[in-house]
């Protein structure tokens, strides 16, 4: 039985709140997981669907059934910060404005949902071996930054009993933060209106923080191939002000750039005409001076089987569309930042 290392996985995945592992949980939570990987996308059509309906007289009882199918999926993950957000969908789905409130907060919870998929699937390339990747600090802010976004968001909702339960896993695993250490302490005192004001201030820290730690080097080359002008513009934008964004629609395109410029770092679509990001990438690592440069798929496409084929081929990391440009910030900046 492959064994399962609660504190790399908690590092490695921003907001999976797992206790240390201990030999009574590897396999329990090495079964969780795979259940979370292989049920998910199915809960998500069948959310997705439920919500299409525009049933607003008759509330889907599918809809409710599945949210919780997937706080309970969440919960037993210790993925806290997403099983706040499913509660949140819940609430929305058992009130009269039901498919207004889904609709609005579904696409980022789906994104999430995936995100966290995939990032789990990829770590299990490590369960069973003495294989360990350094975590940088980038990453670690971005851990603590997703679950402040989602206890900030509880907040907003009045939802405090939630809140101060995801501050308590906070300041267990970071204990040596002494402003989350206030938050705690704030929780626990029940000053909501200084809590309030102390996450929205933390937020903004360590949104900062994530900015400095990417660094700006404009002499940094990231070479981005889609072939949708919205995710090519999405790129540009969220990363122009760090590194040199080179945007290109196509294989073809990609290849042309590689004769005159040398990319520091390569995102990469998957599905694309002519030329897909597989066949793309196999030409990129078979270049001598690309066997080693960071090169991340960014696809709407998450099954398992891409993901196999994108870890064979040589990728760095994966990312499900859509995402946000924190986000890919903090993918690129755990590369490219000094």
């Amino acid at each position: 039985m492959s064994q399962y290392d609660g504190e790399r996985y908690y590092h490695r995945i921003p907001g999976l709140l797992v206790p240390r592992a201990d030999d009574d949980k590897h396999e329990t939570m090495h079964v969780n997981i795979n259940r979370f990987i292989d049920t998910m996308p199915g809960l998500v059509d069948s959310m997705e669907e439920s919500v299409a309906k525009d049933d607003l007289e008759n509330r889907p009882d599918t809809l409710i059934n599945t949210i919780e199918k997937l706080c309970s999926l969440l919960q037993d993950i210790y993925a806290r910060g997403l099983e706040a957000d499913a509660m949140r969908l819940l609430r929305f789905a058992k009130s009269d404005g039901m498919v207004d409130g889904a609709r609005k907060n579904m696409p980022a919870f789906v994104m999430d949902l995936l995100s966290l998929s995939v990032a789990l699937q990829k770590a299990q390339r490590f369960e069973g071996s003495d294989k360990k990747e350094e975590v940088s600090e980038i990453e670690r802010h971005a851990s603590i930054a997703r679950d402040l976004s989602a206890v900030k968001i509880l907040i907003n909702d009045n939802e405090y009993e939630s809140a101060n339960k995801m501050i308590t896993g906070l300041a267990m695993y970071n204990p040596e933060d002494e402003e989350i250490v206030k938050l705690l302490q704030l929780a626990i005192a029940k000053k909501n209106d200084e809590l309030k004001a102390a996450v929205d201030a933390l937020c903004a820290m360590y949104t900062e923080s994530i900015n400095q730690l990417a660094g700006t080097d404009l002499s940094k080359i990231i070479l981005a191939v889609d072939d949708m002008p919205e995710i090519l513009s999405f790129v540009n934008n969220a990363l122009k002000s760090h590194y040199k964004v080179i945007a290109v629609p196509s294989g073809k395109a990609a290849l042309k750039v590689l004769e005159t410029q040398k990319p520091d770092l390569f995102i990469l679509d998957i599905d694309m005409p002519e030329m897909d990001g597989f066949e793309l990438a196999e030409k990129i690592r078979y270049m001598i001076r690309y066997k080693q440069t960071p090169l991340i798929f960014l696809t709407g496409n998450s099954s398992r089987e891409h993901i196999a084929k994108a870890m064979a081929i040589g990728c760095n990391d994966f990312i499900v569309k859509p995402s946000n440009h924190d986000y890919l910030l903090t993918k690129v900046g755990k590369f490219l930042a000094e």
